[in-house]
């Protein structure tokens, strides 16, 4: 009898163990169901060695990479890298012009080139990143007392952050702008490097699909691996944008949250400008300079739908009096994350946000801006850059 038992108990373990292997394989599948997929050696070195030379020079780099974070993301030409990766540094000039950025040309972040090309004369061209091969990682910003962001307060944006502190909340920068990491914009702040800060984060990463960024809860599944950030990430990264083709960006109303002479106390931690806002604080705060009517304005707001100011409502307009569809080159923000890009535009809920008029990473213009800010002539027959948005400025009064 008690042989039976333990046989009866030997089978039972048996099944719930077999049992426990298919539900952890379903689980590994479905939770890496859409992970980024080929050899690991396209990405991965063991000794940063192969047939008698170093797979990179400059190796070996953390995480047993074969490159670095900018010479995998590094091309000539084109939209992708050797490595198959968005390219965010070409070492050809995609041109000189405020329309050289964009569709065919850059990606949606820009381009690191200018500012790559030459640290000193065009300093102003993009984010002086401390990883780029032609930055000088000991030299400040010519343009800046010292390492730390413009408009850098460590209070601004408050204390509480899901990816931690930039710069650790540091009152002055010790070290110079990266890519990730303590001092960077993607991933993880309380890691110490751009290796660590986006450490497994390619591993759930979609293949060229648009990626539909609404939880944002790891490094992962954040919009570009941008901590806490929502947003839809264009299949091509806007190489083919178009006004149905495009990234999407998360925003919401926080007009409320800016008191006169304070700062936000942003409520919303997920949005676009909040990513800017950790960096550039002080640019965020004092937008109303009279708390009762809100008016006049003291710096240009971001996190405010387009009809709260009355030419705004008309972004983009064709015949001066009904709004337009979205445009590429003055891109809106929306106050959920949509499974698709839209070409349509609305005032009530559509957002002004910081890359509506820059880049992140670079443009061929000052200030990383999406086109020249000498251009905007007010009454001229311009209709880009500002009065895409401030249509009643030109004079047409429309944006064909």
């Amino acid at each position: 009898m008690i042989l039976r038992i333990m046989k009866e108990v030997n089978r039972m373990r048996k099944i719930l163990f077999t049992g426990f292997l298919i539900l952890l394989a379903i689980g590994v599948m479905y939770g890496n169901g859409n992970a980024i997929t080929g050899q690991c050696s396209n990405c991965h070195t063991m000794h940063n060695s192969q047939d008698g030379a170093a797979v990179d020079s400059g190796g070996p780099n953390n995480q047993l990479l074969n490159a670095g974070c900018v010479a995998c993301h590094t091309t000539t030409t084109g939209q992708t890298s050797s490595f198959g990766a968005p390219a965010i540094l070409h070492t050809t000039s995609p041109g000189t012009a405020a329309t050289d950025q964009g569709a065919g040309e850059t990606l949606a972040g820009g381009d690191f080139y200018w500012v790559n090309n030459d640290e000193t004369t065009d300093a102003d061209k993009g984010h002086n990143v401390a990883d780029l091969p032609g930055v000088d990682d000991s030299v400040k910003d010519t343009n800046m007392p010292n390492l730390s962001p413009p408009g850098w307060d460590p209070v601004a944006t408050g204390t509480s952050f899901v990816a931690g502190q930039v710069a650790g909340g540091e009152s002055a920068w010790t070290s110079k702008l990266t890519c990730g990491g303590k001092y960077g914009c993607h991933g993880d702040h309380t890691a110490t490097s751009s290796f660590g800060g986006v450490s497994g984060a390619h591993h759930g990463n979609t293949d060229l699909t648009a990626t539909q960024a609404s939880t944002a809860n790891t490094v992962g599944n954040s919009y570009r691996f941008l901590y806490g950030i929502k947003g839809l990430e264009d299949a091509n990264w806007n190489w083919s944008e178009t006004a149905s083709t495009h990234n999407e960006y998360y925003g919401e109303d926080n007009s409320a949250d800016r008191s006169a002479g304070g700062l936000a106390s942003y409520g919303s931690r997920d949005t676009i400008s909040f990513l800017c806002a950790e960096c550039h604080g002080t640019f965020h705060g004092t937008i109303d300079a009279d708390s009762t009517s809100g008016d006049p304005w003291v710096r240009h707001p971001t996190d405010i739908t387009l009809s709260e100011s009355s030419e705004a409502s008309l972004y983009n307009t064709s015949d001066g009096s009904s709004i337009g569809t979205y445009n590429v080159t003055i891109p809106i923000a929306r106050s959920s994350v949509p499974a698709s890009s839209v070409s349509t535009v609305t005032a009530a809920t559509d957002i002004v946000m910081c890359l509506s008029c820059h880049r992140a990473h670079g443009s061929p213009v000052a200030d990383l801006l999406r086109f020249d800010y000498t251009d905007m002539v007010a009454g001229s027959t311009n209709t880009g850059g500002c009065f895409v948005c401030h249509t009643s400025k030109n004079a047409s009064g429309t944006n064909p």
